[in-house]
């Protein structure tokens, strides 16, 4: 039926590597667009604490990170996720996921502010149901939460 097996061989495996390198350029241009949407940056900033995923949140974090490299002078100035964590296991800040976006208020095209409400991971209520602001601003071409999780003293 085919004359050379060798080259239907050879053609198979590069349309393979084709389809997965084309796999690999969808899921690069997916996460860029991810970070185009203010909702999708917030959603996953809090489902990342909520999985304690210290990395993901430096990538989707904006802010400042001044207060926790005083708090911690143990660890070093630049290890932003260690600094995270330790300002969510011993400094006072919240683990804590979304319970509701209660409302979102549009700057501008490059900033949003949102009134949250949150409940813990065993899904009862954060502080009574307390809503607090979070601001998510475009930096670089991509939208960063500029707020640390929830603090309580």
């Amino acid at each position: 039926m085919y004359k050379n097996p060798i080259k239907c061989i050879w053609i198979l495996l590069y349309c393979i590597i084709a389809a997965l390198l084309a796999g690999c350029i969808q899921a690069d241009e997916k996460e860029e667009n991810n970070t185009q949407d203010p909702d999708i940056v917030l959603n996953q900033y809090f489902d990342a604490l909520s999985k304690q995923d210290y990395n993901t949140m430096v990538k989707l974090y904006g802010g400042d990170y001044e207060s926790l490299i005083g708090n911690n002078p143990s660890v070093a100035k630049d290890d932003y996720a260690k600094l995270l964590e330790n300002y969510c296991t011993i400094n006072g800040g919240n683990i804590v996921k979304i319970d509701t976006i209660i409302e979102k208020t549009k700057i501008s095209d490059a900033k949003y502010i949102y009134k949250l409400s949150f409940k813990y991971l065993d899904d009862t209520s954060f502080e009574n149901g307390k809503q607090i602001e979070y601001t998510v601003k475009k930096i670089d071409d991509s939208f960063k939460v500029m707020g640390l999780p929830p603090y309580i003293p």
